[in-house]
């Protein structure tokens, strides 16, 4: 099969960018020659005096809109789009490298009960309260991910609060968590940049998340890939850890994390990184990513709305956006997560419970269920 790939919105592993909120991977399944003539149709039929089409500039007229419904249209069935709120992303990052080293003998239970869509929500919607110190609390995580230098981030490895309240806010209890816990953090990810080829360097960065996800979604054909990407430095310092096979490690993590068994693809052979002005399947791929961008930043243009539908028929699940559903404390689950994280904080400053984690969820479900546990 062969594959090209571009991406829109990339800030590298700077995810707090407020003027590029959205981050977009795609990537179609066509030949550079198909891709030649699906590119002179469309320029017929709508056209632009562009010599390479950009997304960016096409949305910004009619018929630049028009040109690319078109293009869409003839890509039904053959493209596949990961879409990404960057912000969330980040605020992803928190489980994966604040909870998750202190249960890294096994941390399943946590995604098996969406735990980390919980934490990812809450800090999330604490950045976006103005009256919080979260954003300064998330610029310091992400100086630290860079520098992987605890003091880098006061806010969270050095909270002295005091004894807490009776029910406070979830991000106190991650920074409770995360001071508690800060030397156990601090070991584990330094061993980052041991155990990849770009040494962390490219830790936050989406492209590469991007890139996995679309090599999952066209290796379930079972086909040999051939895949171009427009050339970048990020892919290019990791493309070596992408084998796909039985040793791939993320591919064997999310076996064992999530459950999937249909993950992993084989190769034709090795990545190339190309110029896109040269190779029209990636400058399709190219539009594809950036018109998603364009419509999460902008808004959906009137007279686009079935571009939208095929758009969003070949997005992806791992697409990542906000999900209020998660953090609503009406809700029991978020109730079990909220007695969790509680819990979490209160063994890392010495005075929990001392249940194991799975035993102390089946604890916090009986007590919500039974009324026994709840929350004002």
């Amino acid at each position: 099969m062969l594959i090209a790939c571009d991406e829109a919105g990339h800030t590298g592993p700077d995810l707090l960018a407020k003027d590029q909120r959205y981050f977009a991977f795609a990537s179609v399944n066509i030949s550079d020659e198909e891709a030649w003539a699906i590119i002179a149709e469309a320029r017929k039929a709508h056209p632009v005096q562009m010599p390479e089409l950009k997304a960016s500039k096409l949305m910004a007229s009619k018929r630049g809109q028009r040109l690319i419904s078109h293009i869409v249209k003839q890509l039904e069935g053959r493209f596949a789009v990961n879409a990404h709120d960057k912000l969330l992303a980040l605020c992803g990052w928190v489980f994966e490298y604040i909870v998750e080293p202190v249960y890294q003998h096994d941390p399943r239970i946590f995604y098996r009960k969406d735990f980390h869509r919980f934490i990812a929500m809450f800090c999330y919607l604490w950045f976006l309260d103005e009256r919080s110190e979260a954003a300064d609390a998330l610029a310091q995580f992400q100086a630290y991910m860079r520098s992987k230098d605890i003091s880098q981030a006061p806010i969270l490895f050095d909270f002295k609060g005091g004894i807490p309240t009776s029910q406070p806010h979830p991000f106190e209890l991650i920074q409770r968590f995360a001071t508690g816990y800060k030397d156990v953090i601090a070991r584990d990810n330094a061993n980052i940049e041991h155990h990849t080829s770009d040494k962390g360097t490219w830790t936050l960065d989406l492209s590469a998340s991007g890139l996995w996800s679309h090599l999952n979604h066209w290796g379930k054909q079972k086909k040999p890939l051939t895949v171009i990407c427009d050339d970048s430095k990020p892919l290019r310092a990791i493309a070596k850890d992408l084998d796909g096979d039985g040793w791939d490690a993320t591919v064997e993590r999310a076996r064992v994390m999530f459950g999937h068994q249909d993950l992993g693809w084989e190769f034709e052979r090795p990545i190339e990184f190309v110029d896109s002005r040269a190779h029209p399947s990636v400058q399709l791929a190219d539009i594809l990513a950036s018109t998603v961008v364009y419509c999460y930043s902008n808004g959906l243009p009137e007279g686009m709305e079935a571009t939208a539908e095929l758009l969003e028929a070949g997005m992806l699940r791992d697409s990542i956006f906000p999900d209020l559903e998660r953090v609503r404390l009406e809700n029991d689950q978020v109730k079990v997560h909220y007695a969790v994280l509680y819990e979490l904080a209160a063994t890392a400053e010495g005075h929990g419970t001392g249940a194991p984690i799975d035993v102390f969820y089946e604890i916090a479900e009986q007590g919500v269920a039974s009324g026994e546990l709840s929350f004002g």
